[in-house]
């Protein structure tokens, strides 16, 4: 997806920051173990094995399917914090709309494989993350979080989970 790629280093750096603060934001630090701006755009953001497996043989179905939803939901949202803060904050402009449709393709698509969610249900999740990180990223204390985190991981290159928290503390303040 040629619209995805990133331009430049500072690019990278700011949807990695966006994708951290999609974390921090929807309460799923726990699931970040690192980032290096340095790694293949696919792996800046290193998430714990947790992240990826969901199911566990004393864990009931309800509390699979539970978990399942939010890791799904914390992909989404990383990816559209991503682009939002990249677009948002680091270029002062809103995301096109054409980036947003494919953002939305992206997240049926993952919707109905990892999920088996109704177009309809995918429909609802896109839209209440998409509205309330457009708000989010047009917050001026949050724009200046990412500056300042996207900033850090350009001079340090890679960061650890604990280290991200400390960066990004400041969005509880917010």
């Amino acid at each position: 997806m040629e619209q995805l790629r990133y331009t430049s280093e500072s690019d990278r750096a700011y949807g990695a920051a966006g994708m951290a603060m999609g974390l921090v934001i929807y309460d799923g630090e726990e699931m970040l173990a690192s980032i290096c701006i340095d790694s293949d755009p696919d792996d800046m953001v290193s998430l714990v094995p947790e992240f990826y497996f969901a199911g566990n043989p004393g864990v009931s179905a309800k509390s699979a399917w539970n978990q399942i939803l939010k890791n799904y939901n914390l992909g989404i949202s990383m990816l559209i914090s991503n682009v939002m803060c990249r677009y948002m904050v680091s270029r002062s402009s809103s995301v096109p709309a054409e980036l947003k449709d494919i953002l939305h393709e992206l997240a049926l698509g993952e919707g109905r494989e990892s999920c088996q969610l109704d177009e309809d249900e995918i429909d609802r999740l896109f839209d209440k993350n998409y509205s309330y990180l457009t708000r989010v990223f047009s917050h001026r204390g949050v724009q200046s979080v990412a500056h300042d985190f996207a900033s850090t991981l350009i001079s340090r290159r890679t960061l650890s989970r604990h280290e991200v928290i400390e960066q990004l503390s400041a969005l509880n303040m917010l």
